[in-house]
């Protein structure tokens, strides 16, 4: 007994039941879907496995391949044609796997469904919509932003400075923008035309969709990017 409690303490894993292909057999869903860091993020491309019980196997991502084959697992490796995860967790009616994009939950099916609507973000929301120049004006910083593409090289909003207001909802700024390695400041226009915001500089332009702008909080939607941002220094 004490040889036992022993090699519990210092190798856990080794006392664990690794995963089986006939522990697979059926249908599988995706409903949630984690990115590295483990927050909740919307897609559209809802993956289906189905495990035979013959060891065949098929994978299908909404609005994209199908790929059949052969299953293999080793260890918790599991591998699907060139399709490739980790297999995190997995019980009756649970399956979480792992890739380079995060982490999918799916969930067992007696019967594939149509894609899941579109997931909501917590926090993204529409609301009050004011470009004024005394609504706009200041420096307003990005607190938060999701992006289920995420790349540690791309540049994103980190502040916008509105100073000086222009005719036809045109107004005179700077732009931060920052990536994982670094951050720079450039002079920017910042044009509102309808719910359409547009930053260009000298290095890159942006546009987004203005879901909120109340003087306190402003949204922006910009491709898969949503960004938070919150006034500074407004007069």
């Amino acid at each position: 007994m004490k040889t036992f409690l022993i090699l519990l303490i210092l190798f856990p894993t080794i006392l664990q039941a690794q995963s089986k292909l006939s522990d697979l057999q059926g249908k599988w869903q995706e409903e949630k879907r984690l990115n590295k860091r483990e927050k909740e993020i919307e897609f559209t491309d809802t993956i289906r496995i189905e495990f035979q019980t013959s060891g065949f196997a098929m994978i299908r991502r909404s609005g994209g391949g199908t790929f059949t084959g052969e299953a293999e697992l080793k260890q918790e490796n599991l591998s699907i044609d060139h399709q490739k995860f980790e297999i995190e967790e997995l019980t009756k009616n649970a399956l979480v796997l792992s890739d380079k994009q995060g982490l999918h939950h799916l969930k067992r099916m007696d019967e594939f469904t149509m894609s899941p609507v579109k997931r909501v973000l917590p926090g993204v929301e529409e609301g009050k919509r004011d470009f004024s120049f005394k609504s706009v004006q200041g420096k307003w910083t990005c607190y938060k932003k999701t992006d289920p593409d995420f790349k540690g090289t791309t540049f994103y909003i980190k502040s916008i400075d509105i100073k000086e207001e222009k005719p036809r909802g045109t107004f005179l700024g700077t732009a931060s923008f920052n990536n994982s390695d670094s951050v720079y400041t450039t002079d920017a226009k910042i044009i509102f035309d309808g719910n359409v915001c547009s930053i260009t500089s000298a290095e890159q332009v942006v546009k987004a969709k203005v879901l909120k702008s109340d003087g306190e909080e402003m949204i922006l939607e910009s491709g898969t990017v949503n960004y938070f941002l919150k006034r500074l220094g407004a007069k």
